[in-house]
């Protein structure tokens, strides 16, 4: 019952956080193919031995950790995708902070590393332009789609 409440909990927060932005950027991998939002896609990515991928993830946000200042600050959450896959999301606080609640649904946009079970990283646009931009969706808004101009961290696209 878990597993089947928790998929369904994936659709819905996937078609809530995408479906109900205006424009919503692709996410795409280094070769510019648009990449989808699925639990088999991220599987193979996992098993892959791919450099540096990116990642088109959804899920619900488990546990908010806390952030990182020992460099660049970094916001950190894990987000459950599926019943046995749980990921470590870290996005610099330099593009925005995202506002979170556990249990609340995310689609997050970013470079996969294999660190734990895998961590999401590079959450947010490239200004440098040498990496794939990367973006997280909370209840509809874009976040991490430019550099942070709020002092408060909060920087959000309507």
């Amino acid at each position: 019952m878990k597993l089947i409440t928790l998929t369904l909990l994936v659709i819905y927060s996937f078609s809530t956080s995408a479906g109900s932005l205006e424009n919503v950027p692709d996410c795409k991998d280094l070769r510019g193919t648009v990449l989808k939002s699925s639990v088999d896609s991220l599987k193979i990515v996992m098993r892959s031995n791919a450099n540096r991928p990116q990642v088109f993830v959804t899920g619900v946000v488990d546990k908010i950790l806390p952030e990182d200042h020992n460099g660049l600050p970094h916001q950190k959450y894990s987000i459950k995708v599926s019943s046995d896959i749980t990921l470590l999301i870290v996005s610099n606080l330099d593009f925005g902070r995202v506002p979170l609640t556990e249990g609340k649904s995310v689609s997050v946009c970013g470079e996969f590393k294999k660190i734990g079970q895998g961590m999401v990283h590079w959450t947010h646009f490239d200004p440098h332009g040498g990496h794939p931009d990367g973006f997280t969706i909370v209840d509809g808004k874009l976040y991490g789609d430019k550099e942070n101009s709020d002092p408060n961290g909060s920087n959000q696209r309507k």
